[in-house]
């Protein structure tokens, strides 16, 4: 393997040319750049490798590639990068007392309604069983207070499951990056945010 160079960002392959984690599977899948793709077989892996298996949401795994890449965008672009930590308290109440088959419905029409709300180009992620994580690019911190209350609106609308209301309750922590902070850092700080709420 080639040494890595530091091309201001942090050590990057040589090898990868600084390309996400998701483009790279994306052309392996395809036989490599420039090959006839394997049909499906990205999707396939994808799915295995990268999204959560009840929600389609995405994965630990997928959701620090694109944080890491929000991040360097930041530093090159400008713009400030919100993760917001999202517990959902009641999750395991619900799957307690209504049967995990409501609470997998729940938590799946919660993820739905969350992408919704976002960009295309935002990030929602499972990161635990009842813990959701979204990532946001914005101009200035600014937006972030219509960021947290656009979400948390949406986690308050009740839902409806086999002719019952549903609502959940829960905990949002947001954490604005800083310059030197890794994606793992900034993951960590909403997270710790969330805890300081529920307290």
């Amino acid at each position: 393997m080639q040494k890595g160079k530091d091309d201001g960002e942090g050590v990057v392959a040589e090898g990868a040319r600084g390309k996400s984690v998701e483009s790279m599977l994306r052309e392996f899948s395809n036989g490599g750049e420039g090959r006839t793709p394997r049909l499906g077989k990205y999707d396939q892996l994808w799915q295995l490798s990268m999204a959560d298996p009840h929600t389609g949401l995405a994965n630990q795994l997928l959701l620090l590639d694109r944080l890491t890449q929000a991040l360097v965008r930041r530093r090159r672009h400008g713009g400030e990068v919100v993760v917001c930590h999202i517990d959902l308290e009641n999750l395991s109440d619900i799957n307690a007392g209504l049967g995990y088959a409501t609470g997998n419905t729940v938590l799946c029409e919660t993820s739905r309604r969350l992408t919704s709300v976002l960009r295309t180009e935002d990030t929602v992620g499972r990161v635990g069983g009842s813990e959701l994580v979204v990532v946001v690019t914005v101009n200035d911190e600014q937006a972030v207070g219509p960021l947290m209350r656009r979400i948390q609106h949406t986690l308050d609308e009740p839902i409806l499951v086999g002719g019952q209301e549903i609502r959940l309750y829960s905990s949002l922590g947001v954490a604005v990056a800083q310059d030197t902070e890794s994606a793992e850092d900034v993951l960590s700080r909403a997270d710790r945010s969330t805890r300081v709420i529920k307290r």
